[in-house]
């Protein structure tokens, strides 16, 4: 079970202390903090104890520097940000993966710049606030997804090999064991792509299996993959989020995966009718935007749009821009919900690919009562 703490203890954040645990005191309750260094290409994920780890990605310009970045942070609400434990492998465009007893797992990845994927696979447990290895991937992969099941296993699905092909494979996370096992083949290979539980299912979407994006969808159900359905233009470096009712909303992304083109369409997937409708427009055109497009408890998805933030409502599905802004750095960056209702913009690098340690906490406005 998560343990989430109280939504009405999480109403400020506090300078960094030596101890974490000290909740004294209470500055504004929007800030702008320092990571314990640069990063980009790394995972956000929040802890059942409320607060977030980040991890892996790359440290330098040009997206170099995998090592120093084994070195992960802890945001604490009343905290801040300080430099969390060390983790086994290096890793940049890999998973992280909240498991159902709250500890966090971490697969594949690119070890470093130039260099083939990794099978290496490590668990964060908040308890002993230490990464310790668990068994290795069946094929090592980067640029994959993965996501936890109504059962409790991850699921693992395509990605890139150490020759940069695209894979059709995928495998399984047993928790109880600690293996992965291999899994059902999807229907054709792709990788850079997304993928959410929508209920009891899973919906993989978008990617790409050489240059050019995808606008198919897979659905995972009952053990075995389904065509799901069509999007309206073709997406890699894309974003998603669950909206309820089947429902999944697709955000921005490129129709290839070389040029510096951003989309600013959006469209929402019905998984149960297969069908895609076009949503609203981006203020401004966003990719690479997996782990960027957050879910509030309200129902409502936050993703950035240039150096704001913008919140989708799919109640009335319409989407507003927030009159917020977060720094420039807007690739790669993590966009991850507390349980207050604000988010943490942590990382991320700019159009000269140099990560920043830069990241923001914003509130985000309630939702408008109906007329």
């Amino acid at each position: 079970m998560r343990r989430w703490i109280a939504a009405a203890m999480l109403l400020a954040l506090v300078a960094c202390t030596d101890d974490p645990a000290d909740h004294s005191s209470a500055p504004p309750a929007d800030d702008r903090l320092s990571l314990s260094q640069p990063r980009a290409a790394h995972r956000a994920t929040l802890l059942d104890d409320g607060r977030v780890l980040i991890t892996g990605g790359c440290t330098e310009p040009g997206c170099e520097g995998f090592d120093a970045a084994r070195t992960s942070d802890l945001f604490d609400p009343y905290a801040g940000v300080r430099a969390g434990p060390v983790m086994g492998t290096a890793r940049a465009s890999g998973t992280a993966t909240l498991l159902s007893d709250g500890r966090v797992l971490l697969t594949g990845g690119y070890p470093g710049e130039g260099e083939p994927p990794t099978s290496a696979a490590e668990i964060f447990d908040p308890d002993s606030g230490s990464f310790a290895p668990t068994g290795d991937l069946v094929v090592a992969r980067a640029d994959h997804s993965a996501s936890l099941l109504a059962d409790g296993r991850v699921l693992l699905a395509g990605g890139f090999d150490e020759s940069g092909r695209a894979l059709v494979s995928t495998e399984i996370f047993d928790p109880a064991s600690g293996e992965f096992a291999p899994g059902p083949d999807l229907a054709a290979p792709r990788g850079a792509h997304v993928a959410t539980r929508v209920g009891e299912l899973v919906i993989v979407v978008g990617g790409t299996e050489d240059t050019e994006g995808l606008a198919t969808t897979e659905v995972f159900e009952d053990g075995a993959w389904r065509r799901g359905p069509t999007l309206l233009t073709p997406r890699v470096k894309l974003g998603i989020a669950p909206i309820g009712d089947g429902r999944v909303w697709v955000v921005g992304g490129a129709t290839e995966t070389e040029g510096r083109e951003k989309l600013a369409s959006t469209e929402v997937l019905d998984v149960r009718h297969m069908s895609s409708t076009a949503g609203p427009f981006l203020p401004q055109g966003e990719y690479k935007l997996d782990g960027a497009v957050s879910r509030l408890g309200d129902g409502r998805v936050v993703v950035p749009s240039g150096e704001a933030l913008a919140v989708f409502d799919p109640v009335s599905g319409k989407l507003t821009e927030l009159a917020v802004t977060t720094y420039p750095a807007g690739s790669v960056r993590t966009v991850t919900p507390l349980p207050d209702g604000r988010v943490l913009v942590a990382g991320g690098y700019d159009d000269e690919i140099t990560p920043t340690a830069e990241a923001v906490v914003v509130t985000i406005p309630k939702r408008a009562p109906s007329a």
